[in-house]
């Protein structure tokens, strides 16, 4: 590891960045996350090479980045939080520079956050999304990328289908860098309680918590939703996983890797040795910088 990376995680520790995640109630964190999403606002995005427009699905929000010079690949891009924090600004813009740097236009859902609503909410809106993709895209030209709770969601498009949503094709390729998925073995629970330690970002705790927010007091959520490893991936399209070795949801890769395997899925895992929560998508050091070049060059058109 690189001297200047070695002094982010020393920062990011001192900043304490794992405490926005702990030490309140569940309900005390959903009020904080509230008032900070209340603040949040869509940035008015303008670029030369893109046509950028806002539309509504099922009363959300949903931001295309549409290049001038016609292409017809695009890709669904779903932005995490854990599932209580809308997309910031600087998400926003990021996603902006993958448009430009893949050639694939965008259509980024600012889905139901389970600060009000159960995590079906954020499925049906994200299948609807998808649904008005195929409208002018190809299924087999259209690829899914997710980070973090988006990865969960991004993964969790295929048992979604296949559980009575087959309205729609499965899309040609899903990327979900270090899917937010909860534990669901104690075996598991203990590599998890392992990677913590050297975790400078999400706390093994949370993904705990993170079943109750997720419930939001509804008694039906199918089960996929909160564990991947429970899905039927029947049918399902090429999938990739990105995780960084030292985070704490790296302590799920085998359960998923082995239901992906029981269905006879196409996919990859690649593990950036010592790297943090879904460091591809913060390119501030050289090891991440190279994270995010394999993500682009994973989801372009070509490599579909």
């Amino acid at each position: 590891m690189s001297l200047k990376y070695e002094i982010l995680k020393r920062l990011v520790k001192m900043i304490g960045l794992k405490r926005r995640w702990t030490g309140m109630s569940t309900e005390e964190l959903l009020a904080s996350r509230r008032k900070e999403n209340a603040k949040n606002k869509i940035p008015d995005l303008k670029d030369d090479e893109f046509d950028i427009s806002r539309i509504e699905v099922l009363g959300c929000p949903v931001l295309k980045l549409i290049h001038k010079q016609k292409t017809d690949y695009a890709n669904l891009f779903l932005i995490g939080g854990g599932m209580i924090s809308a997309p910031r600004p600087g998400s926003i813009r990021k996603a902006l520079k993958f448009a430009k740097e893949s050639g694939l236009d965008l259509f980024i859902p600012y889905y139901p956050l389970c600060t009000d609503y159960p995590l079906t909410k954020a499925y049906e809106m994200i299948h609807e999304t998808y649904k008005v993709m195929l409208q002018d895209y190809d299924a087999q030209k259209i690829s899914v990328l997710g980070t973090s709770s988006g990865g969960n969601l991004a993964l969790g498009m295929v048992p979604y289908i296949n559980d009575g949503h087959d309205d729609v094709p499965m899309p040609s390729h899903i990327l979900a860098v270090s899917p937010g998925n909860c534990v669901e073995t104690e075996e598991e629970w203990q590599r998890m309680l392992e990677l913590d330690k050297l975790d400078v970002a999400i706390p093994a705790q949370y993904m705990k918590t993170a079943i109750e927010i997720m419930w939001h007091g509804e008694d039906s959520i199918p089960e996929y939703m909160l564990w991947l490893q429970r899905g039927d991936y029947s049918n399902c399209p090429r999938v990739t996983l990105m995780y960084g070795s030292d985070e704490t949801l790296y302590a799920c890769a085998p359960a998923i890797e082995s239901v992906l395997k029981k269905y006879d899925a196409d996919y990859k895992i690649i593990v950036g040795k010592g790297m943090f929560h879904c460091y591809p998508v913060f390119p501030i050091v050289a090891e991440a910088k190279a994270g995010w070049d394999q993500m682009v060059e994973l989801m372009k058109p070509e490599s579909l």
